[in-house]
């Protein structure tokens, strides 16, 4: 280029020196050469801001993976696509039962109602939240170029796009969403952490592999390079084994314990679906909450008494309905037959109808019939959705699975909930008195069913326990002064989660399992 503005600087110059003097054209070649020393300058300059700012632009964009769509494209779109999508999604769910059990037909209202304000609110705040999330990542990567991953950027684009949730209106959803995403955030950061654990194992193992290699060596005797396993090493895979079990167990002392003594501290659609699964409202109708209320006072009186038949027992001889009505309550004493006798006064509250043996017989074939219908209803739908196409090529194939799934889950459930209702009446009889722990302990033997379970559905039962059990537990707590609630904690907690998550979503999606990859790929998108 230089070149060429000198051949064009010296033909002008050789032009203009036929009508000037010497002295002249020496002056105008003078002003010709400044004026190119200039030119060059400045040329040379611009170019170079120009490259910077190229390669600077390409430095920026260059962790962007939205390929095809700008930034601000890629917010846009994903506002408009995910409002859509949560609208009709959501309006969905508001309608198919209702068509399905035929609601929907009688009262056509319910069409209108489950497209209303709440549906829109709920769309209106997934749609920010996601094209909040894209915005800030995108913007936090432009302004930091020269940072090497991107931790801190997922981290603050997740925390931030929390503060959406205060778009929505609906208290308990907000609530079920905070601690549904606190626990995800809590798998997730739990499998990153158990892999680096596993990563610094294996350096350590390897280092210890080097030394037997060079203290073989040096000694000049053959050795097999052989390490053992540590304590940590066995430490994880007990961890890792019965991680599943041990939640599991937990969360059940505490959502059977608040379910029967404390049912006021536990979320009420929770409450409902165990009390279905014990059988007691369908057994006694409008006498089962005046039922259940006379056994909550009755345990706390029976609690701050001395061990012994003689304070929780009922005499021998005395029918069990004699005695409730004279000693408890005379509207709940209409409930029992004639002859029969409980040796426990609770016994007698939690089983009226039957003894002991009897409810624990009753507790498995009543459970495990409305296990049928819940599992097989709803792995039929999800054979259904996800299993279609092999259901076509390999009909018997898919059928045993979904007989053996059924009947496995089904089985789950009914120890669960015969041991939850049962094991307070052997306690009953082994320590003479009634505890608290004895409604902690049954919690924690019921977990244990978890093991029927395929181990693959395991993990996720005791998460979908998890927030009920945290909910649950935060309330027993405020009732006792232990806790405060704090003014929009679940927005901290919830913008916490999402910071977790997305940090781990865009930087380590190797320990998300591939389910939740899959769902989280679909709805966050490649950003």
């Amino acid at each position: 280029m230089d070149n060429a503005w000198e051949n064009f600087l010296e033909a002008i110059a050789g032009l203009l020196s036929m009508a000037l003097t010497n002295k002249e054209t020496e002056k105008v070649i003078a002003g010709f050469n400044n004026f190119q020393q200039r030119l060059q300058r400045l040329s040379s300059h611009n170019l170079a801001k120009l490259n910077l700012e190229i390669t600077a632009q390409k430095k920026r964009v260059s962790k962007c993976k939205h390929e095809g769509k700008t930034c601000s494209q890629n917010v846009t779109r994903g506002f408009f696509k995910t409002w859509m999508i949560a609208y009709v999604v959501k309006y969905l769910i508001g309608v198919l039962p209702a068509v399905l059990t035929g609601k929907a037909f009688k009262n056509p209202a319910i069409f209108k109602k489950s497209g209303g304000s709440d549906t829109v609110g709920f769309a209106f705040f997934l749609s920010s939240f996601l094209s909040a999330y894209k915005a800030v990542l995108c913007t936090m990567r432009y302004y930091r170029p020269q940072h090497e991953g991107d931790r801190l950027n997922a981290f603050v684009a997740g925390s931030v796009a929390g503060l959406t949730l205060l778009l929505d209106k609906n208290k308990s959803r907000r609530t079920a969403l905070t601690l549904y995403l606190f626990t995800r955030s809590i798998q997730f950061g739990s499998s990153y952490s158990m892999k680096k654990w596993a990563e610094h194992r294996e350096a350590k193992r390897s280092t210890q592999r080097l030394a037997l290699r060079d203290a073989v060596h040096s000694s000049g005797k053959e050795h097999a390079l052989v390490t053992k396993s540590g304590w940590d090493d066995i430490l994880a895979k007990v961890m890792s084994s019965s991680a599943a079990t041990v939640l599991m167990s937990l969360t059940a002392a505490v959502n059977l314990y608040s379910c029967v003594i404390e049912p006021d501290a536990m979320p009420k659609s929770y409450w409902n679906f165990l009390m279905q699964h014990s059988g007691l409202p369908q057994k006694f109708g409008p006498m089962f909450q005046p039922l259940l209320d006379t056994f909550r006072s009755q345990y706390v009186t029976l609690r701050e008494l001395p061990g012994g038949m003689e304070n929780i027992g009922i005499p021998a001889g005395v029918t069990s309905k004699d005695f409730v009505s004279t000693n408890i309550s005379p509207n709940i004493a209409t409930l029992y037959p004639s002859n029969l006798h409980h040796d426990f006064q609770l016994c007698a509250l939690l089983h009226p109808l039957t003894p002991c043996s009897g409810h624990s017989m009753d507790v498995i074939t009543g459970e495990f019939g409305r296990a049928v219908k819940m599992y097989g209803t709803l792995n039929f739908i999800v054979t259904l959705v996800f299993q279609h196409k092999k259901l076509a090529t390999q009909p018997k194939e898919v059928a045993r699975r979904y007989i053996k799934s059924t009947l496995r889950s089904c089985l789950f459930l009914t120890v669960y909930v015969w041991a939850a209702f049962y094991t307070p009446c052997v306690m009953r009889r082994i320590f003479k008195r009634e505890r608290t722990f004895m409604y902690l302990l049954n919690g924690l033997l019921a977990g244990l069913a978890v093991l029927i379970e395929a181990p693959g559905r395991q993990m996720e039962l005791a998460l979908y326990c998890l927030p009920r059990a945290l909910e649950t537990t935060w309330k027993l707590m405020l009732k006792r002064g232990l806790v405060r609630n704090i003014p929009n904690g679940d927005i901290a907690l919830f913008c916490a989660s999402m910071g977790v998550m997305m940090t781990i979503y865009q930087n380590d999606p190797s320990v998300i399992n591939n389910h939740y990859l899959t769902v989280l790929t679909r709805v966050f998108g490649r950003n």
